[in-house]
């Protein structure tokens, strides 16, 4: 039983990983985590933020995430970083603002995506290990 059980977590990344790589950004969770090199996907344990939903393999309306189901089901956004009430919105700053390194990489993860685009934030996190890590510091205006 439990090789049949790493067979059908193999099953489950291949799917996920397909279902996807048409679109990097699919692997871009609305919070801002990167779920195409985070170790949980790779092992099988979570099929990722986003992939399936939008082809109806999974349904968004039971997904137990707030900030999935508003941004990516309701508003139809690929991250939060789309969002036009980003900056005051209550259900990504109260995740954003819990206690942990990794909420603070995922804020700055949406920060460089609303500064850098997309491409430029998938570039970068494609050399990460885990589901955040580190970003090229970009310039602002004042610089």
């Amino acid at each position: 039983m439990r090789s049949g059980g790493r067979v059908n977590r193999l099953i489950v990344i291949l799917t996920v990983m397909n279902a996807g790589c048409e679109d990097p950004a699919m692997y871009i969770g609305c919070c801002g985590a990167y779920c195409k090199t985070c170790r949980a996907l790779a092992e099988g344990t979570c099929r990722g933020c986003k992939p399936g939903y939008d082809k109806g393999e999974r349904d968004i309306r039971k997904a137990r995430c707030r900030i999935k189901v508003c941004c990516f089901g309701e508003k139809k956004f690929e991250t939060c970083a789309d969002c036009p009430d980003y900056d005051a919105c209550d259900v990504i700053s109260v995740f954003h603002n819990k206690k942990g390194y990794k909420y603070i990489k995922y804020h700055e993860s949406l920060e460089f995506i609303r500064k850098n685009g997309y491409d430029e934030f998938i570039e970068a996190a494609g050399k990460w290990k885990g589901a955040y890590g580190r970003l090229p510091r970009t310039l602002s205006p004042e610089d």
